[in-house]
């Protein structure tokens, strides 16, 4: 944190007040709190409108992604969450004509095999051919979404077993990682990805029951499988559903048979879990997708108990958020993909509903959150201005009370090397409102009182020394008149 940028050098003090904030920014984790609900979007096939809604994220631009799963598209929408357009993979998709080109139709028979369709139900009533379904890419029920840093977005088609690249700007297809099959590379029902920051692919490959990972040059490195002992005492694999790449470099995998989420390191070794069944604290039912918090905290999507579970990096607990099931403002069905803004508004494809829900922060959350960002500027006017409001609105915010006492301590010591040890007393003693025990008032004020009774203080000891001076001296002249005029003393 900067100094304050006066020609008077900050006194001890002051810099006891900084020290305090600082200790209180690196300690205070910013806690979500959601108070305000707007839902976006329907059942159906229009514009806004989804059917089983998967994986959600943003863009650099705040764009939403939703993966509409059973209308085999992906949505784009604004950040207020307006329709902006669509992404699907068809024969006119930029960029598929070109990949067809190069391939025979041997090869594409087999990477892309046609749609299979249901036998129809035996009914008396002609109906009229269908068209033979041909081979060629298409996106089939896409599910898990990434990002990286190039503008491409990666989707999993589940129903194909492929993970489609498209080029974010205008959809076109970039590239096809895997097929369906079970070797190395092949995916059976991949249903998430996400890329670490050095670019390596995370591939929840459900169906053979294992996490496949990438490097950047999408040569494989490893597979991950989870396995339970059965009541037989034989070792089963658990099939993964969501995964997210840990600020450490592991691996959070979520595990909805088994309510569990477990941190595998780079060596394929689990480094912790967290859940087991319940709606409890630190129980989870059938947990899906994890993003990023807040304080490097992990969010997971607690499906089956329709709410959001906050934790720590290494599995420790942290929050429930009870939203509630059902449909009205506020409450989830089986929530799915999610999105943290910067502003801690969470998006949330809410998939029960079909439809994206916007978990917003209350006023006084927001004011709080600017006034520790102003304060850790040292702009503390201004933080002190909305440190009021926040009270104003939740007087028993802790947090913002806690920086209450910061922003008087600042002022307290600001007056105080200005010599203004009125107001600094003033300030001092409006702490106790907030903190009645805190150890540096009594202090402070001590301090004060000396420093404005200076010079009372000492023209008294002046005064006391000039009284001892005289008082000797009419001693000394006592004396010496006694021995002149007597002579003796």
């Amino acid at each position: 944190m900067r100094s304050p940028n006066t020609r008077t050098s900050p006194g001890p003090w002051l810099a006891v007040a900084v020290l305090t904030f600082l200790a209180y920014a690196c300690t205070a984790a910013t806690a979500l709190e959601f108070a305000n609900f707007v839902t976006r979007g329907y059942e159906g096939k229009g514009e806004l409108e989804f059917i089983m809604p998967e994986d959600l994220l943003r863009d650099a631009s705040g764009n939403i992604i939703v993966a509409d799963q059973k209308n085999n598209r992906v949505q784009i929408l604004t950040p207020e969450g307006n329709f902006k357009r669509f992404f699907t993979i068809t024969a006119q998709t930029p960029g598929v004509a070109s990949m067809v080109a190069s391939l025979t139709e041997a090869e594409i028979a087999s990477q892309f095999p046609p749609e299979k369709k249901r036998e129809p139900s035996v009914s008396k009533t002609p109906k009229p051919p269908e068209v033979k379904p041909v081979p060629g890419p298409r996106l089939d029920k896409p599910v898990g979404l990434a990002l990286d840093g190039k503008g491409l977005l990666y989707v999993a088609g589940s129903g194909t077993g492929h993970i489609w690249v498209l080029r974010l700007s205008d959809g076109a297809l970039v590239e096809v990682i895997g097929r369906f099959g079970r070797q190395q590379g092949q995916f059976d029902t991949p249903l998430d990805i996400d890329i670490s920051p050095d670019g390596k692919l995370a591939v929840v490959d459900s169906g053979n029951k294992r996490v496949q990972i990438f490097d950047a040059d999408r040569k494989f490195l490893r597979e991950i499988h989870y396995k339970e002992e059965t009541k037989k005492k034989e070792l089963r694999s658990l099939p993964p559903r969501g995964v997210c790449w840990l600020p450490t470099g592991d691996l959070a995998v979520s595990y909805p048979t088994f309510n569990q989420i477990v941190s595998w390191n780079p060596a394929g070794e689990v480094v912790w879990r967290y859940g087991v069944k319940g709606n409890r604290k630190g129980e989870l039912n059938e947990p899906s997708y994890m993003i990023h918090g807040p304080s490097g905290h992990l969010l997971i999507a607690d499906s089956g108990n329709h709410r959001i579970v906050e934790i720590t990096s290494n599995g420790l607990f942290v929050k429930n958020f009870p939203m509630g099931r059902g449909s009205g403002p506020g409450r989830l069905l089986w929530p799915r993909g999610m999105a943290l803004t910067d502003q801690d508004t969470l998006i949330v494809s809410d998939q029960g509903n079909n439809r994206i829900h916007f978990l917003q922060p209350s006023k006084a959350a927001l004011l709080l959150r600017e006034a520790k960002l102003l304060a850790n500027q040292d702009k503390w006017d201004e933080a002190y201005v909305r440190i009021e409001q926040v009270l104003n609105l939740q007087p028993n915010d802790q947090d913002a009370r806690a920086l209450m006492v910061n922003a008087l301590h600042y002022f307290g010591d600001r007056a105080m090397n200005k010599a203004d040890f009125e107001h600094a007393e003033e300030y001092l003693r409006r702490i106790l409102i907030y903190n009645p025990n805190d150890p540096n008032v009594q202090k402070k004020l001590d301090a004060i009182f000396w420093a404005s009774n200076k010079d009372l203080i000492g023209n008294f000891v002046f005064g006391i020394i000039a009284v001892i001076a005289i008082l000797i001296l009419f001693w000394i002249i006592k004396t010496t008149l006694s021995r002149l005029i007597f002579g003796h003393p």
